[in-house]
């Protein structure tokens, strides 16, 4: 029977192999994580905002942002227009480079997993962290029960 561990060292380490082999296979793509991020982000809205866009990825300023773009725009992948950036022909080809890479770890992540299995996960682990994070640091409320959830 496989040794069973508790869910934080489970997630930690999921989250380390994810950032490691998500990062090998953009760096093969020719281009960081950020980059990666930052320009898929762009591909997908060239008008969002990107420092709220990308606070999900990392800890993002508009210092930060710009660094990244500013990589970017000198690979010719991006140019920028007033507020906006828009995507160059070399920066789509680039991105689609990525994208092919992300999908196939995507998918080789997702092995093994049913479509409502990978649901499942995915909706239990976003309560969990909606749990925690509202949750004052003393007193902790209540968790959301299952009948909760699934009433809503």
């Amino acid at each position: 029977m496989a040794e069973r561990r508790l869910i934080g060292y489970q997630v930690k380490r999921l989250d380390q192999l994810i950032e490691a082999t998500f990062g090998r296979a953009i760096d093969t793509a020719g281009m960081s994580r950020r980059e990666w991020q930052t320009l898929n982000t762009l591909v997908g809205d060239s008008g969002a905002d990107l420092v709220d866009a990308l606070r999900p990825f990392w800890e993002t300023t508009d210092d930060s942002v710009a660094v990244i773009t500013g990589a970017l725009i000198e690979r010719g992948w991006i140019v920028r227009d007033g507020h906006r950036y828009a995507v160059t022909a070399e920066g789509h080809a680039a991105h689609e480079r990525a994208r092919q890479a992300v999908a196939a770890i995507r998918h080789r992540l997702a092995t093994g997993v049913s479509d409502d299995e990978f649901a499942v996960v995915t909706a239990t682990l976003a309560t969990m962290i909606a749990n925690l994070e509202s949750a004052p640091v003393c007193g902790y409320p209540a968790a959301r029960t299952r009948a909760a959830r699934s009433s809503r």
